[in-house]
């Protein structure tokens, strides 16, 4: 068997997890069948690398010894804003790309690309904190901000940290087909692929970075009632508050009313369960809380302008 070279970039300042993530999904491959994969440690030269948090990694490989590669992961971090790192990494990143079937960035792994001229009129993402500072210093780059990870076939790349594994599943899933990027997933005890076009944050997670101490417990009491008819003398209750006052509060404070944001975690919680569950529609209904299968599918296309049904095929047939 010829084996495909999955190259990993390393240089100083790099983000461990963006790096060792996708390493660990395309060498899990092996715990499930014989892996067509071969990993290699790349740097501007052979020898260690010290990440931000201190953890050294070794490259095996210098730049200059690669001459071609099946792919290419490109982790983020502070060094790859570096004008050091840029100046040794890109010219070569550019130049290699015609030998190399597919590149991938993790979280601002994605600024090397744009650096190298090879994210010019094209789809890309970042870790949403950086999404700003790319699309600005790259104008020509079309950044979407609320994306998990856009896949272009030969370019793709990632939001950050957790989501490079994401994106290294769906590259298994290419090679390999769903039944071996879901057995990987299950291995490394992660759920199986999310969409790429899923939201960086979560509802509750969106959710909590608006909440105070006031609303800090809301979400978890919520989704362990998802199945209740919540109203908001319940909602109210759980906060120790007055009907009234947790209505004005919770309003002024989360931009939105109760009662939209528990249809925003019951559908949160359906995207889920469609993509992971072969559960039929009205099971999946009854656990979001919905009184009907009708109601929960003009709930959902409603918010997604896309059916329940559709939904399940786009993100579980990949």
């Amino acid at each position: 068997m010829i084996k495909r070279k999955i190259g990993f970039l390393l240089f100083d300042q790099m983000n461990t997890q963006d790096l060792v993530g996708p390493m660990e999904a395309f060498f899990s491959v092996s715990e499930i069948k014989a892996s067509p994969y071969e990993l290699q440690f790349i740097g501007e030269a052979s020898g260690a690398y010290r990440s931000e948090s201190g953890l050294a990694l070794v490259a095996d490989y210098q730049l200059d010894e690669i001459t071609s590669l099946d792919t290419l992961i490109i982790p983020g971090g502070a060094g790859s804003r570096l004008s050091a790192v840029q100046k040794a990494v890109c010219p070569w990143l550019a130049g290699i790309k015609p030998k190399v079937r597919r590149m991938a960035s993790v979280c601002t792994g994605a600024f090397l690309l744009a650096e190298a001229g090879l994210l010019e009129g094209r789809h890309a993402t970042t870790h949403w904190g950086f999404v700003g500072e790319l699309a600005k210093a790259y104008p020509n780059v079309d950044v979407h901000a609320d994306e998990l990870y856009i896949d272009n076939g030969d370019i793709a790349t990632s939001a950050g940290i957790t989501s490079g594994i994401d994106l290294a599943l769906r590259l298994i899933e290419n090679d390999l087909g769903a039944d071996v990027a879901s057995q990987v997933a299950r291995f490394l005890v992660v759920h199986y692929r999310r969409a790429g076009d899923q939201a960086q944050f979560s509802a509750p997670l969106r959710f909590q970075q608006k909440a105070d101490n006031g609303f800090a417990s809301l979400s978890s009491f919520v989704l362990d009632n998802l199945q209740k008819e919540l109203s908001v003398g319940e909602l109210a209750a759980h906060c120790a508050m007055s009907e009234r006052n947790f209505y004005r509060l919770f309003t002024r404070k989360m931009g939105e009313t109760p009662a939209r944001y528990i249809e925003t975690l019951r559908l949160d919680y359906a995207r889920q369960l469609l993509v992971e569950k072969s559960w039929s529609l009205g099971r999946v209904s009854d656990a979001c809380g919905y009184r009907s299968a009708d109601a929960f599918r003009r709930a959902f296309q409603r918010r997604f302008s896309i059916s329940p049904s559709d939904y399940r095929e786009r993100f579980t047939s990949r």
